[in-house]
């Protein structure tokens, strides 16, 4: 029998501990593939290596290659580049096959890396199984659409732009098809992360975005979707990301959860199913996530906004729903128990630092009090912001800087560090404002979001008419004034971090809470809370001089000290003279009364207790922010609240 030629996998996923995501990408391909015979006859998967490991080793573990297949993003482009260079002059006869979103519409990466043989532009399933045909004939495959070429150093073709848009219901699962039955067989759960598509499309076209292909969304089959929830279950997938761009766009997605916690509740399994929502959310997102929360397969609800300034909107092709429908969303689901999180993207073109700062604000005076996620603009190769033309339109400066391992384990010193264009300034707001942009979201997301300063800002808006605004602005600015402080130094640390585009180290890291890298804002909120009397002593000051009438403000200090979630707690009891909580309670569901007089005895069951800081680390600010749990009220079922005679 004829020896079959060797064709290996190669998606260099990075790791949070020990889990990494299975190959999805490059397993959608293999499994159209070789549902062909001839295929089947002439090919062997050799291995898919999907760990960002050492080059060294990957480069050991493949043997005798005919092809090596690239599936290439942000996460790990250099690894593809530097593994496949290796694999080039190790094996000069083999084929380098690049592919995936960090591959652009033209020779770029070939001009650039002369060691890659062929391109895929696209969604690659259809064009993959005709290249490997021809190449199993012996015949050219420059009839086959959506491909650069090398066919000299410096000689190269494109062949045909082909939609392959039309279905995906002929696409086989790569699960069902037992692809990666070998690497989860005797794994443990946490071992790997899964990833599940039930549609692909997106209707939208965000500047800013390259997420989809086509703009029409095309579903996978029921049957798939509901046969691929029970492998997972079967194989004891803690977590499932859902990489539909507009997870509850279809009505049928509705049904779809409700099989996911159907399958859950059967077998314990999956733990956690996430993914990202429709962009303008509707009643199939809110029942979604209340079916999703209620069941504890996910955290939170995501409500996109971006920005609230109309002029960025314009530009990068967006429309948000209006504030009063943002707000009426938000009581919605705060009055459901759901948590929510509102993510912004800062350095799009039009925005500027005072609109930043303000949409920031306008999202909380809507009633977005728990969760703020702010990303830095990327620049994807294949989104209409990556052009040329559409950046000198906006005068956008772009930065290449070291990728932020935010939720990794950063790189160790044999392995490749991954690079990422960031957008620092644009026509309308200049490198410096953009850092100090960032430090003020920092603070924002720090104190209020993530809950330190919360009680005493949402007091002051309602019960002093400080706008949130002013209030985070004059936090800022006694920290920077607050010499020979920690607070001070902490923060002057970070805008430092802000403001260096070179090495780009905007990623907080400190082993006191293991080896992961965190967004700034949770590694200020953790160094804040690990050092819990200081900071309280160096912020008294500033909280003091808001005039609050002596009585309330001794017990509102005592009152937002004593909710913040510490390791080794498992209950927490406070006598109190004023109602706070339902007073609180009211803001956060926009149904603002007056604080009342009245003894109560308050006591919080504080579930999943933590012994130390980098369980701390891991299981509160990690998994359960977004849910609120570093501040121990936020569970209303976890209170109880006891009256004794009205004051």
């Amino acid at each position: 029998m004829k020896k079959k030629k060797n064709i290996y996998f190669v998606q260099a996923g990075m790791a949070y501990d020990k889990s990494v995501y299975l190959p999805y990408a490059s397993g959608c391909l293999a499994a159209y593939a070789w549902q062909d015979k001839d295929v089947q006859d002439t090919y062997e998967i050799a291995d898919f290596l999907f760990r960002h490991e050492s080059v060294d080793l990957a480069l050991n573990k493949i043997k005798e290659p005919f092809i090596v297949c690239f599936s290439c993003y942000i996460w790990n482009f250099e690894y593809s580049k530097t593994l496949a260079k290796m694999v080039r002059d190790k094996y000069p006869e083999c084929l380098i096959f690049f592919g995936g979103h960090n591959i652009p519409d033209d020779f770029s990466v070939l001009e650039e890396n002369s060691f890659v043989d062929v391109l895929f532009h696209g969604e690659s399933e259809e064009p993959f199984l005709s290249v490997l045909k021809a190449l199993a004939e012996d015949q050219s495959f420059r009839a086959v659409p959506n491909l650069s070429i090398r066919q000299g150093s410096d000689d190269f073709i494109r062949t045909e732009t082909v939609c392959y848009g039309e279905s995906v219901e002929h696409y086989p699962s790569p699960y069902l098809t037992g692809l990666f039955d070998r690497y989860v067989e005797d794994s443990h759960p946490d071992d790997y992360c899964y990833i599940i598509e039930t549609n692909r499309g997106c209707p939208y076209r965000c500047a800013y975005c390259d997420w989809s292909y086509t703009k029409t969304v095309r579903p996978f089959p029921m049957q798939r979707i509901k046969k691929e929830l029970e492998w997972f279950a079967a194989n004891k997938a803690e977590y499932i990301f859902c990489a539909d761009a507009n997870f509850g766009i279809l009505e049928r997605d509705l049904e779809i959860a409700q099989y996911v916690v159907e399958v859950k509740n059967r077998t314990g399994y999956p733990l956690i199913f996430n993914g990202c929502y429709a962009k303008n959310s509707n009643d199939i997102v809110f029942k979604i996530s209340k079916l999703l929360f209620d069941n504890k397969a996910n955290k939170a609800a995501t409500l996109a906004y971006q920005s609230m300034n109309t002029v960025a909107l314009a530009n990068v092709n967006r429309k948000n729903f209006t504030v009063d429908s943002f707000s009426d969303l938000l009581q919605k689901y705060n009055e459901a128990g759901i948590p929510t999180y509102t993510e912004m993207i800062l350095g799009l073109p039009g925005e500027t630092y005072e609109s930043f700062c303000k949409g920031l604000c306008d999202l909380i005076e809507a009633g977005q009090h728990t969760n703020s996620t702010v990303y830095a603009c990327q620049v994807y190769t294949n989104s209409q912001l990556g052009q040329k033309p559409y950046q000198e339109k906006h005068k956008i400066q772009v930065a290449r800087m070291p990728i932020n391992f935010i939720r990794f384990l950063p790189p160790r010193p044999d392995e490749v560090q991954e690079l990422i264009d960031i957008v620092v300034a644009t026509g309308t707001m200049s490198r410096k404002m953009m850092a100090k942009a960032m430090t003020f979201c920092t603070s924002l997301q720090c104190f209020h979001h993530i809950g330190l300063l919360r009680c005493f800002a949402q007091y002051l808006r309602h019960e002093h008419g400080v706008p949130y605004l002013s209030f985070y602005n004059s936090l800022l600015d006694y920290i920077f004034s607050a010499d020979d402080t920690f607070l001070n130094r902490l923060f002057t640390r970070l805008n430092a971090m802000c403001l260096d585009i070179e090495t780009g180290e905007w990623t907080y890291s400190d082993p006191r809470f293991g080896e992961t890298g965190w967004f700034l804002e949770e590694g200020a909120f953790m160094e804040l809370v690990y050092d819990y009397d200081r900071f309280w002593d160096e912020i008294t000051p500033f909280l003091a001089s808001f005039g609050i009438e002596d009585k309330v403000y001794k017990e509102l200090l005592y009152y937002q000290k004593s909710i913040i979630r510490l390791p080794d707690q498992d209950t927490v009891v406070l006598e109190l003279t004023y109602d706070f909580y339902h007073y609180f309670l009211n803001i956060l569901t926009n149904n603002y009364q007056l604080l009342e007089a009245k003894a109560n005895i308050l006591t919080v069951k504080i579930e999943n207790k933590v012994a130390d800081w980098k369980e701390y680390a891991k299981h509160i600010m990690l998994f359960a922010k977004r849910r609120g749990d570093t501040v121990i009220t936020t569970a209303q079922k976890n209170i109880q609240v006891e009256y004794s005679e009205q004051i």
